[in-house]
């Protein structure tokens, strides 16, 4: 009889001892597997500021579309900057005018 009972305590260790290891690895998964992979840092990008002459038929928008580089959201929030620098309250420009026009380089420049 106690071949029996050591037979079965034998199995109720083996039983706990797979259900230990189990939950460790299920607990496991669930705190390094929520970790989210970082993406690599991107490149670092400096801002710039150029000083351009407007020439006849341009408009902000076309500015934009020569200037405007990915750090902006969008391209009202670009012209909104251009705006902002330039003290341009109605979004009017004429030929002739010097703009200071922002924008990123992933050049240093000294």
């Amino acid at each position: 009889m106690s071949s029996r009972r050591a037979a079965a305590k034998k199995q109720q260790f083996t039983l706990l001892t797979i259900i230990f290891v189990m939950t460790v690895a299920i607990i496991g998964c669930i705190v390094f597997g929520s970790t989210k992979a970082q993406a690599a840092p991107a490149e670092t990008s400096y801002k710039y500021y150029t000083s351009i002459q407007v020439q006849k038929g341009d408009t902000l928008w076309n500015i934009a579309s020569n200037y405007m580089t990915d750090e902006y959201a969008s391209v009202n929030d670009y012209i909104e900057e251009i705006c902002e620098i330039n003290h341009i309250a109605d979004n009017a420009i004429h030929s002739g005018q010097y703009l200071t026009i922002p924008y990123y380089s992933d050049e240093y420049l000294e």
